[in-house]
């Protein structure tokens, strides 16, 4: 998962914020009301990256697409542990590793609520978190250029930035009655954006 500190995520953070606050005031108390499993975990490919103005590295990118890295793919995975609070609500915590678009060690951690609509046999979801990012440092490379998005935090070898908020959009589609076919957007608009596909699982359900 990656983000930035702009003004439309601090936005977008503050009305999920707003949303997630008053669907868990209203739903927290049919926590056991129906027959929905509490916990889930989710196993995901990482996956996607989109650069909407071009990489800003671009010539580090081993597996770029074209010139300018708009589009670069990441080997990786990730995998979450979700506890639902209500009927719309569940917290998130999620763990993520893999190759990052330089194609060197890479990975993330974060937690946060999320709200959730669902109809039919598909979901949308919607959360903010803080997430701790950190990647192998790109300095290695003679030539990198400082990047906004880690700047000059760097640790025995390790670049990282602890963000305060991260927002992730997710779509669900139900394969049986404890699957879900799984897609993840995480927007860190406007210098990346980061895709994840897999599949959601039941841990458990009331009555089993």
């Amino acid at each position: 998962m990656k983000t930035i500190d702009c003004v439309p995520v601090r936005l977008i953070s503050g009305i999920l914020f707003v949303l997630w606050a008053a669907g868990l005031s209203s739903q927290i108390l049919e926590l056991r009301a129906d027959n929905s499993a509490v916990w889930h975990l989710s196993v995901q490919y990482l996956g996607l990256t989109w650069h909407p103005g071009g990489g800003g590295n671009a010539e580090l990118y081993p597996l770029k697409f074209e010139e300018k890295g708009y589009v670069v793919p990441e080997i990786g995975g990730a995998a979450s542990l979700d506890y639902r609070l209500g009927r719309r609500t569940f917290f998130r915590i999620t763990s993520g590793l893999y190759k990052d678009c330089a194609f060197v060690m890479a990975g993330c951690v974060h937690a946060g609520p999320r709200i959730q609509f669902s109809w039919g046999k598909n979901s949308l979801n919607a959360g903010i978190g803080p997430i701790f990012s950190f990647r192998q440092d790109w300095h290695r490379f003679d030539e990198y250029e400082t990047d906004a998005f880690y700047g000059e935090r760097v640790y025995h070898g390790w670049q990282y930035r602890l963000f305060p908020y991260a927002v992730e959009l997710e779509y669900l589609r139900g394969i049986d009655e404890s699957k879900e076919l799984q897609w993840s957007l995480i927007p860190g608009a406007p210098l990346v954006i980061t895709f994840m596909f897999g599949i959601r699982f039941e841990l458990d359900r009331p009555g089993h």
